[in-house]
């Protein structure tokens, strides 16, 4: 009884988010299991396939495909240290539109990649990405680049490293596991930009837009469950509050006006 109090316990401290992720992956294993690999081979995003053979799709949701078991378990161990921590911090909703927005841009970069080494060797044209290995190596990522001092337990090993050392240990380990993994390359890429462009997360969505969500379907069925981190819960200074907004469309326009102002003045 104490090891299935553990177990729920541990369930019902996972965020709502985050249990969509890992209870899809499972369900796509499973299917993949019991097609014999067929849906793996259809959805991971293989770049000759991809583009010479027009199967766009495979841009959109091969993060939920994984292979076999072991991978499923190691890549899913990555991302649920991480993963609680980001929903918890940002919310549910953006969330959710952060790991398939972060997906789609991680294979798009993932394929011009390969297409620019490909002069090197064709083969590259054939590597395979998959799982959220991707997402997890951002916001490793991220806290590195945010906290790099900071130390932090590593994946479910007994043992912490300080940030800065996670990702390179990480890519490391990636790829003694299936080499090579370009796509990691690529979301090292995405990371670095969104780091100076955006402070680490790109989907600072309003708290406006967020809320309406929220009361959308389906989410609104869901919102009222404890592990559904809504927009009231998180620290909005991570969230664009309306009023920001507001005043940031405010001294556009008032930096329009100012910029008219000076020509018509240049023109008398």
């Amino acid at each position: 009884m104490l090891i299935i109090d553990k177990i729920i316990a541990i369930w019902q401290s996972i965020t709502f988010g985050t249990k969509f992720v890992l209870i899809m992956s499972t369900i796509c294993c499973i299917l993949d299991l019991l097609t014999n690999d067929q849906l793996f081979n259809v959805f991971v995003d293989i770049p000759n396939k991809t583009i010479y053979q027009f199967e766009l799709w495979r841009l959109l949701i091969p993060q939920f495909f994984h292979g076999d078991i072991y991978n499923l378990t190691i890549s899913l161990l990555g991302f649920l240290f991480c993963a609680i921590e980001v929903e918890k911090s940002y919310g549910t909703i953006p969330f959710f539109c952060d790991i398939f927005f972060k997906n789609l841009i991680i294979q798009i970069i993932y394929v011009i990649l390969c297409f620019s080494l490909s002069y090197l060797t064709l083969e590259i044209l054939d590597t395979q990405s998959f799982g959220f290995w991707n997402i997890t190596f951002i916001y490793m990522m991220n806290k590195a680049l945010n906290h790099y001092d900071e130390p932090q337990k590593f994946l479910c090993f007994p043992f912490s490293l300080q940030s800065k050392y996670y990702p390179p240990t990480f890519f490391l380990i990636m790829n003694i596991i299936e080499f090579p993994r370009l796509d990691l390359i690529a979301a090292a890429f995405f990371a670095f930009i969104e780091y100076q462009l955006f402070d680490g997360f790109m989907m600072k969505l309003s708290k406006g837009f967020v809320t309406k969500i929220e009361y959308s379907f389906p989410f609104k069925y869901f919102q009222s469950r404890q592990d559904f981190i809504t927009c009231d819960q998180v620290n909005h200074s991570f969230v664009l509050d309306d009023v920001k907004l507001d005043q940031y469309h405010l001294e556009i326009g008032n930096i329009s006006t100012v910029e008219s102002k000076d020509q018509d003045q240049q023109k008398i």
